[in-house]
């Protein structure tokens, strides 16, 4: 898939577009004196660095660009962080905003793993601390609080990280007739007559698909719907047979894939997941397109 597209669709995926009034600096400090409301980009200076690796994965990073926009997931009253256009998108999917008494408080989770952060008002932007958490943790091991910083910059400037550093995996599957399903975005409309109150669905004879994906015998479709109906994985089903054609052909778009475990192929970035792989118990193939910040 070519690299403009795959931007596009990453984009998609961290719903970090800007527009509107959310461009330009934040509002001063007196302006934000007893307001809850958050707006704008920000660029953060984390433990004195700009930037976090390219990669990333650890869980306990906050992206080098924000953005303040729309309504937490599980909190009315909580401000959603994104990634705006172009800049290295967050590992976290549960990510969240909120302004109490004169402080700013941030959270970046997995649901496992996460940071989160408290803050003060400091000139045009904020400045504080930020602490890892993690529930894999042993009770006596402690994490170290960092400095961090956020400075009010346009949302269209250049991001500190480009999205481009990262490897560019495909986040869709494209049917003969043009529909597409693309992990990270809300169900399409066509799709969501058949996902059930638990948030799968499933369709059988499909056909061919575009691209990479050949004839699958099934898909099942999982969808988040406390998430805003984003759809987090979507499964291939092949026959035993077919893993070496779709082994081939991932080496042919994405070149080698991550480690050496027999039966599986795997390719990562810091948000999606790309997995080929024997079901025994079955003896199917099963070639699985995940976004990582939801699973």
């Amino acid at each position: 898939m070519q690299r403009t597209l795959m931007s596009a669709l990453l984009v998609a995926a961290v719903a970090g577009a800007c527009g509107g009034g959310t461009e330009g600096s934040a509002p001063a400090p007196e302006a934000r004196q007893g307001s809850t409301e958050l707006t704008g980009c920000y660029d953060v200076t984390s433990g004195g660095l700009t930037t976090v690796p390219a990669q990333g994965g650890s869980g306990f990073e906050i992206p080098p660009r924000i953005q303040f926009s729309g309504r937490g997931f599980h909190n009315a009253s909580a401000t959603r962080i994104v990634v705006p256009e172009g800049a290295l998108p967050s590992i976290h999917g549960f990510t969240s905003a909120w302004v109490s008494g004169d402080s700013l408080r941030m959270s970046f989770s997995t649901g496992y793993i996460g940071v989160g952060a408290t803050l003060g008002p400091s000139g045009d932007g904020w400045v504080g601390t930020a602490r890892a958490w993690s529930h894999y943790r042993p009770p006596q091991v402690k994490f170290e609080p960092w400095p961090v910083e956020l400075a009010p910059v346009p949302c269209d400037s250049p991001p500190p990280v480009s999205i481009d550093v990262m490897r560019p995996l495909g986040r869709s599957v494209t049917f003969a007739d043009g529909r597409i399903i693309t992990v990270g975005e809300q169900v399409p409309e066509w799709l969501e007559t058949i996902i059930d109150e638990d948030g799968n669905g499933e369709l059988t004879g499909v056909g061919p698909m575009q691209g990479i994906f050949g004839i699958p015998e099934r898909i099942t479709v999982s969808v988040r719907r406390n998430y805003g109906g984003l759809v987090t994985r979507v499964r291939l089903w092949y026959p035993e047979t077919a893993f070496g054609t779709l082994e081939e052909r991932l080496r042919d778009e994405y070149g080698a894939p991550e480690g050496t475990d027999v039966g599986v192929v795997r390719y990562e970035n810091r948000i999606t997941a790309l997995v080929l792989f024997l079901w025994d118990a079955d003896n199917v193939v099963i070639l699985d397109l995940r976004d990582r910040r939801w699973l």
